[in-house]
């Protein structure tokens, strides 16, 4: 029984990966034999245009996007493409508030939907959440977010914790303003497809782009490892038996 599952996980991998590849594959033919590069120019000038000349209106399309889009797993770089299209500002309150909203919807759905199921596959890891939840309060579900934490897993687990709502959105939106400020600023920083077109991949050769790239990766790291000399997110690696335990899923992610 217990080489079936890890057999099973590997198949659905590997399927996953054969629809990424096959989608990938259909997009670039399409593209390829479809779309010029001088259409796509035009659709990202009308888009920018559309933006400055109906910007409230504009501003409630974007977020309701990016809302939606980040109910979906596996998003990432939606931030930076928003950054590049609003700009920094706006990208960045949209960005929060997309991310918050997306949040709470998953954290009342754990909570009033799923919450069994959760307990019953995640009893260890909402165990020592609720411990910690109890020891150091918001600031460990604060600490959570700026580690970079995986969103998913602390909207679905925050859900069927102790957790209060209003804690919950609020340590979500603090938590993820300074990753959000770090790719906005990548994509403020990238060029238009017209700039790309007329100056070359030279005008992606950028040294504060490249300096937000860099702070962007690093970031996530400097972070855990101030919080665990401050004893927020401790190695707990030595207190448990079990390679299962999300406290020592939490020590390596």
């Amino acid at each position: 029984m217990s080489a079936r599952v890890p057999r099973r996980g590997l198949k659905r991998r590997l399927l996953v990966l054969v629809i990424g590849v096959a989608a990938l594959a259909t997009l670039a033919w399409y593209v390829k034999n479809h779309v010029s590069l001088e259409e796509l120019v035009v659709q990202e000038q009308r888009v920018r245009e559309d933006i400055e000349r109906r910007p409230w209106r504009s501003f409630a399309v974007g977020l309701a996007i990016y809302a939606v889009v980040s109910l979906v797993p596996g998003t990432s770089g939606k931030s930076v493409v928003f950054a590049w299209l609003f700009g920094f500002w706006r990208a960045v309150i949209i960005i929060i508030l997309g991310l918050t909203a997306a949040a709470t919807v998953i954290f009342y759905l754990s909570r009033y939907v799923f919450r069994e199921w959760i307990e019953h596959h995640y009893g260890s890891f909402l165990a020592a959440l609720n411990r910690h939840l109890k020891k150091e309060g918001a600031f460990y579900l604060l600490a959570l977010r700026m580690a970079h934490f995986p969103y998913s897993i602390i909207n679905l687990a925050s859900g069927a914790s102790r957790v209060t709502a209003r804690t919950f959105c609020w340590t979500t939106a603090l938590g993820l303003l300074p990753g959000t400020i770090v790719f906005a600023y990548v994509g403020i920083r990238l060029p238009s497809l017209d700039e790309l077109v007329k100056q070359g991949a030279g005008s992606l050769v950028d040294a504060p782009l490249i300096g937000a790239l860099a702070v962007s990766a690093v970031f996530p790291f400097v972070f855990r490892w101030c919080a665990r000399k401050l004893g927020i997110l401790k190695d707990t690696g030595s207190e448990s038996d079990s390679e299962n335990d999300p406290d020592n899923q939490l020590s390596i992610q």
